[in-house]
């Protein structure tokens, strides 16, 4: 059974997720202040954390920094009353979520989500070019390290500290590497997203996983850009 962590300090909301959540059979835990999520996040091993933005004295955005600069990739629903404006959508995906939704949020749309999340954590399992026993790293160029048992990436021996999505992201694109893979394709393989996805998405989770995995931010080596068309892993690294 799953286990989700809602983190928000309206009781009520808190009270709402998990009943959603439970229906589904879902396993839940929660916390309405922000620092007790944290260290449930950190000693629990959520599946899925909901992560409340507006909270006092340490807000969701907070939380978020702090958890991925610890080098947790457990995949975040980040929830916020901020509206859809873009300018917030790209702060909380900068910053490590994984997705985005306001407030008040559709039931059906949260459980989705929640779902689609974790059938994504699945993806990594079933798209590992190595089985048991076998060399770990899908990739090594003595530089950069694709290590597909660790869902991580190094830059030697120290770790990127990829989230989920970012180091889904990567591998795709040096799975398909040589071939120019556009936004939509993306979208649909490393999201999800059989239809509705914003292809900005693709660009703010590119622009966050070569400012942790290129080694000259001005001259990119590992994910490049074909201008109009997409992205791409060059083929002849290695």
């Amino acid at each position: 059974m799953s286990k989700i962590l809602i983190v928000d300090d309206d009781a009520s909301i808190v009270s709402s997720a998990a009943d959603i959540m439970r229906t589904y059979s879902f396993e839940t835990i929660s916390a309405t202040d922000s620092r007790e999520g944290f260290r449930l996040a950190v000693n629990e091993n959520p599946d899925v954390i909901i992560l409340d933005w507006m909270m006092p004295n340490y807000n969701g955005l907070q939380f978020l920094q702090d958890f991925r600069n610890e080098g947790f990739t457990t995949p975040i629903i980040f929830l916020t009353g901020k509206g859809d404006l873009p300018e917030y959508q790209v702060e909380a995906l900068r910053d490590g979520a994984d997705t985005f939704m306001s407030k008040p949020y559709n039931p059906s749309v949260l459980v989705e989500t929640v779902r689609t999340l974790l059938r994504r954590s699945g993806y990594d399992a079933d798209s590992a070019k190595t089985s048991p026993g076998n060399n770990r790293h899908i990739y090594s160029d003595g530089e950069l390290i694709i290590d597909c048992d660790a869902m991580q990436a190094f830059n030697g021996e120290v770790s990127c500290n990829l989230t989920n999505r970012e180091f889904q992201l990567l591998q795709y694109l040096e799975d398909n590497k040589g071939r120019v893979c556009p936004r939509s394709e993306l979208l649909k393989q490393v999201w999800k997203y059989d239809f509705l996805g914003d292809e900005r998405t693709v660009d703010v989770t590119i622009k966050r996983t070569r400012q942790k995995i290129e080694p000259d931010q001005k001259n990119f080596k590992y994910i490049l850009t074909r201008r109009g068309f997409g992205y791409f892993f060059p083929k002849d690294l290695t």
